[in-house]
């Protein structure tokens, strides 16, 4: 199913390599493929990862040092050195890796207790040591001191003189000498002075510890230096360097030795020292003043994310101070003046080229692909060893699905500097998208090793360690990144997901909302478009997990505000699809809400893109936040039984391959029923593809059929009335879809979808009666009901097309489409008179079939179009228009049918808001008319199913059972809903509804002109329905601790239909045509109270039970009606496994065993009408 870099503090990309690319992986990580087959241990050693300047390796017993290579091997005894300004990072055993400063060395030696694996020795300098192996496998000593490693991140200093500093962020460390011993714990900082016992001292600001971590961009332009000639002389190497943006390079061409001269001097060496994390001795080398001098001092502090210690003016005409400015600006969140800086800065200096680099990525960040990739080739051109800039090429192959391509950039920027965290993460990512999971996780934990401050990093690498099997590690680093950025939803998104698929569904409630409400501080590199599809993201994702607690109304609300916040995101499509589909009749009598379903499932297809998941319900009913995954074969099955026979089984096999996925899908129905003639047995068979085209265009294809048989299935009050000889086949033959989706640029989106349909029905009701009426001289003198034994045929096929734009704007949603449709009924009707009335009647033709056959063309057009507008903050206004024009045949369901065409035209307002009250509190408004169909043709549609969060797009609102099924259908609609979620977890939800329908139509009748004239002609006779349903209902639920939930509902309903006949007849006392007096009513109100209790526990295991009670009186002016009322309880218990992967389920329904009539007036799913046993089995890989 459809869906980002900050430094300590959380807020500022301290790599500022990609936004778009860290936006691409956010996205891309949501999910990750299963793992694969552990693999053999590997041998003790350690690797040299990267390097930054002069690093050296002497081998066990030698005397002789010699450069270290990238990817060389180390062994037991072997060293390593790091010269002045450069730095080294190494991975150590299978999850370990280390930092290490300049000047310090590293001893590689075996454990006491096992000499066959590797313990360490820092002799002097300083290390960060990233560590998530198995605790006391570790082993550091310096010279004062011996520290054992407990699953630990930790610093550590050794000064010359041995004096230790052991700063420790996460885990425990034992550190002791001779003299003594410690334990440190998270949070705590040991000091081992020479010849004395370690002692814990207060730690300092982790951020002044680790800043040799850091990694600052370039931002000098060497151009404004101004260096005399002889100063060009002996720095051209290193100036060109520099310009090429290679940094490290520039810095290793320094002369050795040289020291600055002028002030030009200093301001280039202190800008090459940032990059290697020589933040105190670059700030020493700064002067007092001057604005490139100050430029770089405001880099600092923005990449540290502290606040600026003076006021800083920056020189206007200076490229150096606007690029600096532009990271100032991004750290205070005014991402739109961060661009302008750094257009200011190239504007300035056009051949600038880390300034192209900044507006490259500063415009990913908005989603302006076509102006990055532009500014990024001008950087490249002109800086071509920026690696930055490279890695930023990669994550741009990477969103194109060229992974090979991208994973080759991320290679070469490594190669470029290695201390670039993006380009690990990059290389990380490719390697999982190809299905290298322990590798993918390996380069995740370099990137948080080589910028420990990066909080994302932290969640990408907990996402790794959730899919590789490992919860435990996942929400330690989940755990760590929520420290290291208090602002930053992301970790809080991920351990939401890791907490629901560890069945602990109420942590993760929490976890969720409190990553919604941090979603606007990702400002920092989110434009606003983008933040409301985070938003969304984060929306649909809530709305699952409510689902999962059984808060259903609000898991619909939370979907309705997903779609809202951003229309193009398809995972919320998804999931209001899936919500829809829950409230479908099974059997498929009332239709309801058929038209949102399969709209919402059509947004959702043709919005996710290629991998998305979307493809098939019984895979995407899970996860909403996966957009890429691996190339991969899947199956899914859910398969349910009851105790009174019925059964279902759904069975799908997926696949993504490259741009393409498809998904092949069977279901199954047999269902006796709970009364005579009620059985219904349908397959379901559905092929799905769906192939990208380009980065920006994307193609999906559907093919299924439906066959269907059944009775009677309609509701009634008292089921003895019911047809017990009424039989139906009713088949999709194979119909066909093909969209198209353009995404112009984030928020501009082009959808068409183009349909082909064809249905047929065949009916055999050897108890029909059609109404047959007298006239005399023009004059209806009265009307009495013949048996007609009836065989029914009809045949529907059309073509349709329609085409949406989308444009989201920062306070406008804006949709509008067209849509055409048009094809023709082919309707066959045998009526075969008999029985008292006919032998009188139908003499003529006693015994002798009364066939008509007619084919009637049907057609429709319609455009519509909405706006969302956000007018504050807090208050968002909805208005819409349509127009709908319908041609249909006006008789093709009721014999005699009639081969004449109605059509109705109809201007359509819309209108609604949301009204945010507080944080948690809104009050949402809608008011809608629409336009019914004629058959399922207006379930093939795009147009907005949802005003305001309320469905507008129903298919009818009559019941079938009352009236059959209905064409050009008018419906109104006011909802008006109040949701509040107070601080105890819990949420009160009341909502009141008004629904209107009126139709005119014509029911088929025989007219008798003479009782000598020759037989009863065809005819008809002019109906007009009017529906209106009021309705109010109180939801609440609270939340119980980490593992129970408590809920309650109550729902009135009031709903009233009249009927009237343009043609008064005056009926006889008996006959059976009550429902052809000129006016009739029917009444009912009805009364429903829902209470439950559910319980979910982390191993899985869930149960719960629910009673509802219904009571409903009725009334009409045919027949005298009573009211019923009777409670039902039901209890389910089951187990989840972990992941979700199978999940069986045991419940008991009706365990009172009570039941009684339930009108069809008031809408209400058929209730089990004795004590059923049902067993439901889902499995998923």
């Amino acid at each position: 199913m459809n869906h980002r870099f900050v430094s300590n503090a959380g807020r500022f990309p301290s790599r500022q390599t990609s936004l778009a690319g860290l936006c691409l992986a956010c996205l891309w990580f949501a999910i990750l493929p299963s793992p694969a087959l552990a693999a053999p241990a590997r041998e003790h050693h350690v690797t040299v990862l990267e390097k930054e300047g002069r690093v050296e390796a002497a081998r066990a017993g030698a005397t002789t040092w010699e450069a270290a290579r990238t990817n060389q091997i180390l062994r037991i005894a072997d060293r390593v050195r790091t010269g002045e300004r450069s730095r080294a990072t190494l991975h150590l055993l299978d999850q370990s890796s280390l930092r290490m400063f300049e000047l310090s060395e590293f001893l590689i030696e075996p454990l006491p207790a096992a000499p066959e694996k590797p313990g360490f020795s820092l002799s002097k300098g300083l290390i960060y040591f990233f560590h998530r192996d198995k605790p006391v496998d570790v082993q550091f000593k310096t010279r004062t001191a011996t520290a054992a490693i407990r699953g630990t991140e930790f610093h550590l200093a050794v000064e010359d003189n041995g004096r230790t500093v052991l700063t420790l962020f996460d885990g425990e460390v034992d550190l002791s000498n001779a003299l003594g011993a410690i334990q440190l714990k998270s949070g705590e900082q040991g000091v081992v002075e020479p010849g004395q016992a370690p002692v814990k001292t207060p730690v300092i600001a982790a951020i002044n510890i680790i800043q040799w971590c850091l990694y600052y961009p370039g931002v000098l332009n060497p151009v404004e230096l101004n260096f005399d000639a002889n100063e060009q002389t002996l720095l051209q190497d290193s100036i060109a360097a520099y310009r090429a943006g290679d940094l490290l390079a520039a810095l290793a061409a320094w002369p050795e030795g040289r020291v600055p001269v002028s002030e030009s001097e200093n301001i280039y060496l202190a800008a090459l020292l940032l990059s290697v994390g020589k933040v105190e001795q670059a700030e020493t080398l700064l002067p007092p003043g001057g604005s490139r001098a100050d430029a770089l001092r405001e880099l600092i502090e923005a990449v540290k994310n502290v606040p600026a210690t003076n006021s800083i003016l920056l020189a206007t005409n200076s490229a150096t101070a606007a690029l600096a400015r532009s990271y100032r600006l991004q750290s205070q969140s005014r991402l739109p003046e961060a661009l302008q800086s750094a257009e200011q800065a190239v504007a300035l200096a056009p051949g600038f080229g880390f300034g192209w680099a900044r507006v490259a990525e500063l415009e990913f960040s908005f989603g302006h692909t076509k102006q990055a990739m532009a500014a990024l080739e001008k950087s490249l051109a002109l800086t071509p060893r920026n690696a930055q800039a490279v890695a930023l090429r990669g994550f741009a192959f990477a969103a194109q699905n060229r992974i090979r391509e991208a994973t080759s950039e991320f290679e070469r920027a490594i190669a470029l500097d290695g201390a670039l965290g993006n380009a690990w993460l990059g290389r990380g990512l490719c390697r999982i998208r190809r299905g290298n999971i322990s590798e993918g996780r390996d380069d995740l934990q370099v990137a948080a090793t080589l910028e420990p401050q990066r909080a994302l990093f932290r969640s990408y690498l907990g996402k790794a360690w959730s899919e590789l099997g490992n919860p435990a590690r996942a929400e330690r680093e989940l755990a760590l990144a929520k420290e290291r950025d208090v602002n930053d939803p992301t970790a809080w998104l991920y351990s939401a997901l890791l907490l629901q698929q560890g069945n602990r569904i109420n942590e993760a409630v929490g976890e969720l909302e409190h990553s919604q409400e941090l979603n606007d501080h990702r400002r920092v590199y989110r434009s606003r478009l983008l933040l409301d599809q985070d938003r969304a993201v984060r929306g649909a994702n809530l709305a699952n997990i409510y689902r999962d607690v059984g808060m259903t109304d609000w898991s619909v609300r939370e979907a309705g505000k997903a779609v809202n916040a951003d229309y193009a995101n398809y995972s919320a499509h998804l999931f209001l699809a899936n919500s829809y589909n829950e409230l479908r009749d099974p059997r498929s009598v009332n239709l309801r809400y058929e038209t949102p379903y399969l709209s919402e499932y059509l947004m959702a297809n043709l919005l996710a893109p290629v991998g998305a998941g979307t493809l098939s319900q019984s895979v995407s009913q899970q996860e909403y936040s996966k957009l890429f995954e691996r190339d991969r074969l899947g199956f899914a099955s859910a398969t349910e039984y009851s105790s009174r026979g019925a059964w279902s089984q759904s069975a799908v096999q997926f696949g993504l391959s490259g741009n393409s996925a498809y998904a092949l899908e069977a279901g199954y129905l047999w269902d006796p029923g709970q009364r005579p003639n009620q059985d219904v047995e349908r397959l379901d068979l559905s092929a799905q593809f769906k192939h990208q085209l380009t980065p920006n265009d994307s193609l999906y294809f559907q093919v299924a059929s439906t066959r269907a048989t059944f009775g009677d299935l309609s509701q009634y009050y008292d089921p003895a009335t019911a047809n017990r000889r009424l039989r139906y086949d009713d088949d999709a033959e194979p119909y066909a879809l093909l969209g198209w989706h353009h995404e112009w640029h984030p928020g501009s989106h082009t959808l068409v979808l183009g349909s082909f349909a064809r249905g047929l029905v065949r009916l055999n009701d050897p108890l029909a009666a059609t109404p047959v009426f007298f006239s005399e001289q023009g004059t209806n003198t009265f009307m009495v009901a013949a048996d007609t034994p009836q065989t029914y045929r009809s045949r529907l096929e059309f073509y349709g097309v329609e085409a949406q734009q989308i444009w989201q704007l920062p306070e406008h949603s804006i949709v509008a489409g067209v849509r055409g449709q048009a094809g023709h009924f082919r309707t066959d009707s045998v009526q075969v008179p008999s029985g008292e009335i006919g032998d009188i009647f139908f003499d003529v033709f006693s015994g002798t079939p009364v066939m008509q056959d007619f084919s009637t063309p049907f057609h429709r057009v319609g455009v519509y179009l909405y706006d969302a507008w956000q007018v504050l903050d807090a208050l968002q206004l909805v208005g819409g228009v349509a127009y709908d024009h319908l041609g249909y045949p006006q008789n093709f369901r009721f014999a005699p049918i009639q081969d004449d065409t109605a059509t109705v035209d109809e201007l359509l307002p819309k209108a609604g808001f949301i009204w945010r009250l507080a944080r948690n509190s809104a009050v949402r408004f809608a008011f809608t008319r629409s336009l019914g169909g004629v058959s399922f043709d207006q379930s093939f549609r795009l147009e907005p199913s949802q005003v305001a969060g309320f469905n507008q797009a129903y298919r009818s609102l009559i019941p079938e059972t009352l009236e059959a099924a209905n064409a050009g259908a008018r419906f109104q609609t006011f909802d008006l809903a109040w949701e509040h979620r107070f601080p105890t977890a819990t949420y009160l939800g009341i909502n009141g509804q008004v629904l209107q329908s009126s139709v005119n139509r014509w029911r088929g009748a025989y007219q008798v002109l003479d009782f000598t004239a020759p037989p009863p002609v065809p005819t008809h006779l002019t109906q007009r329905l009017d529906y209106e349903e009021k309705s109010v209902a109180v939801t609440l639920d609270q939340l119980l601790g980490a593992q129970w939930v408590l809920g309650a509902r109550y729902r009135y309903s009031r709903a009233r239909l009249d009927t009237s006949l343009a043609d008064t007849v005056p009926l006889p006392a008996t006959g059976g045509l009550g429902e052809f007096y000129a006016t009739t009513f029917q009444d009912g109100d009805a009364h429903e109270v829902t209470l439950r209790l559910l319980w979910n526990h982390p191993s899985g295991f869930f149960a719960g039970t629910e009673g509802s009670w219904w009571g409903q009186s009725v009334a009409n002016q045919i027949d005298p009606l009573t009211g019923s009322d009777f409670w039902q309880w039901n209890a389910q218990a089951g187990w989840r496994s972990p992941r979700r992967h199978a999940e069986i389920s045991v419940g008991l329904l009706n365990i009172l065993g009570e039941a009684n009539g339930q009108h069809p007036i008031n809408l209400h799913r058929e209730p089990a009408q004795q004590r059923t046993l049902a067993v439901s089995l889902r499995i998923s890989f």
